[in-house]
């Protein structure tokens, strides 16, 4: 086998010029594509990563959004159910508060009709007291009635004190005896010997008819008024009742 020294370097010439023109004209452009490609793809990934991590911090704050709006929302019903809470215990205070102002002015309006159906049964109580009193009278004697009355006049003088019964003795001439009915010489009399026994003078009265004493004498002086009738009697009765009724209201 023949071995051509020239072509073998012809052909080791025109290798090494491909192999040149392909290092200059192929691998440099490819590598440069390449490594363009490469670039563009980490730009890409880069791009990705960012628009991923933007995501996932829209989403973070789309997640705390949504808790902080659940925690707003628990504290407004909770505020909201206080609120009602609070109005409802409002609303039923003011409800007792008006049932017991309307208990107590129905209790008020209750005592008051009683007190005034009180005072009511009172006055007929005292009407037909005094028409029973005017009925007892009428049958009875009147010189019997006096000379019970005129006991009575000389045991209230008698308890009178010392000073009164002496103002009474030293204005003798100006007493004055009120009966219910006009009374008699023998009246007159018993009236007389009262007032001399209780006063020690002899007195010279002036005599005077009411009827409204109903029964009794009333004997008046500058200073002193004594009344022993049935009227006074019966006055005295009702004023007491009424004190004990406005008592009891």
């Amino acid at each position: 086998m023949h071995i051509d020294l020239w072509t073998l370097g012809l052909q080791a010439i025109n290798v090494l010029v491909l192999v040149w023109l392909l290092a200059r004209f192929l691998f440099r452009p490819i590598a440069a594509i390449v490594v363009q490609r490469r670039q563009a793809t980490e730009a890409l990934l880069a791009d990705a990563e960012a628009v991923r991590t933007k995501a996932q911090a829209a989403a973070d704050e789309i997640v705390q959004q949504r808790a902080g709006l659940a925690a707003e929302a628990d504290h407004l019903r909770a505020t909201a159910r206080q609120e009602a809470e609070a109005e409802r215990a409002t609303q039923l205070a003011q409800t007792h508060a008006d049932l017991a102002r309307a208990q107590a002015d129905a209790a008020t309006a209750l005592a008051r009709e009683r007190a005034q159906s009180q005072l009511a049964l009172e006055a007929r109580a005292c009407t037909l007291a005094v028409d029973i009193a005017r009925r007892l009278l009428a049958r009875l004697p009147p010189a019997a009635v006096t000379q019970a009355f005129a006991h009575m006049l000389a045991d209230d003088l008698a308890a009178l004190p010392e000073g009164e019964r002496h103002d009474l003795a030293a204005a003798s001439d100006q007493l004055e005896v009120i009966t219910a009915a006009p009374l008699d010489a023998t009246g007159q009399a018993a009236i007389q010997a009262a007032l001399t026994q209780a006063l020690g003078t002899q007195p010279a009265p002036t005599y005077r008819t009411d009827p409204d004493l109903l029964g009794g004498i009333e004997l008046r002086g500058p200073h002193t008024r004594i009344r022993n009738c049935w009227r006074s009697d019966l006055d005295r009765i009702a004023s007491e009742l009424a004190a004990e009724g406005q008592n009891a209201a």
